[in-house]
């Protein structure tokens, strides 16, 4: 595979990512600037992504992400976050600007972006509705790095302590005691936290169900469904309504494929 199939996404967006970034004038000018951004941003990643799908190595791999104009986009993002809280204190554009370079770190597996976007939502934007989708990403998101978990975990603990909105402390208090219960060492603050959403959500609807029932779904994934340990039993019926235990095939190699449609 060549590099060169790959250069006219990056030569095409470099003349606009060089530019000098105006000031804008008010916020309603950063949030345009942003989606500007935003848009070249997901075109330049998609691209970028079949790209590395194609790779054959790991150096291929190295390659594409030295071609990628991460700079470039890193400094016009932080430009637009700059311009916005200079307009609006706590600005919600800012705040999204941050979320694209969490992203994009995530994207190139570069703990030094992913850090720098968490350290300033954390820092100056925990109070922002979008925390709530941010403590998600933290954990579940697609690009979420392994070996993100400990930052992942502590940048929670801020969300969790600075949060005034009920869905970003919801979810915060959901996404913590997952990402902490999967370790021994965790165990306890999971239980801590699985019993503070109990208390404060119990019939409250919570993430589609009541927060009673969060607590209980997450204790017993925390308690049984943990990596090394045997699978619990079940029974079933199958396409042809034989019934069948899991525990049938116990000492054989089982895939167990979860799927389903709208």
């Amino acid at each position: 595979m060549k590099l060169r199939r790959f250069s006219w996404a990056a030569l095409l967006s470099v003349p606009a990512l060089l530019a000098a970034v105006a000031p804008a004038a008010d916020e309603r000018e950063a949030a345009k600037r942003l989606q500007e951004v935003s848009q070249r941003l997901a075109e330049e990643s998609r691209s970028w992504i079949e790209f590395r799908h194609q790779a054959k190595s790991d150096e291929e791999r190295a390659e594409l992400v030295a071609a990628f104009p991460r700079d470039e986009y890193a400094r016009e993002l932080e430009a637009v976050a700059a311009e916005a809280a200079a307009a609006v204190k706590g600005s919600e554009v800012a705040a999204r600007a941050w979320l694209e370079l969490y992203r994009l770190g995530c994207l190139l597996d570069d703990r030094e972006l992913y850090q720098r976007g968490v350290d300033h939502l954390v820092g100056e934007h925990v109070a922002s509705p979008e925390m709530a989708g941010f403590a998600l990403e933290l954990v579940y998101g697609a690009g979420a790095p392994p070996w993100g978990k400990e930052s992942a975990a502590a940048a929670l603990r801020k969300i969790l302590a600075g949060a005034q909105d009920k869905n970003v402390r919801g979810s915060a208090l959901a996404q913590l005691s997952l990402l902490v219960g999967q370790e021994e060492a965790g165990r306890e603050e999971a239980n801590k936290l699985l019993d503070a959403i109990r208390a404060e959500f119990g019939t409250s609807d919570f993430i589609g169900m009541s927060g009673a029932q969060f607590a209980d779904g997450a204790r017993y994934e925390i308690e049984t469904l943990r990596a090394g340990m045997t699978a619990p039993d079940f029974e079933l019926a199958d396409q042809d309504g034989q019934r069948f235990k899991l525990s049938d095939y116990r000492g054989r190699v089982v895939l167990l494929d979860f799927w389903g449609f709208v």
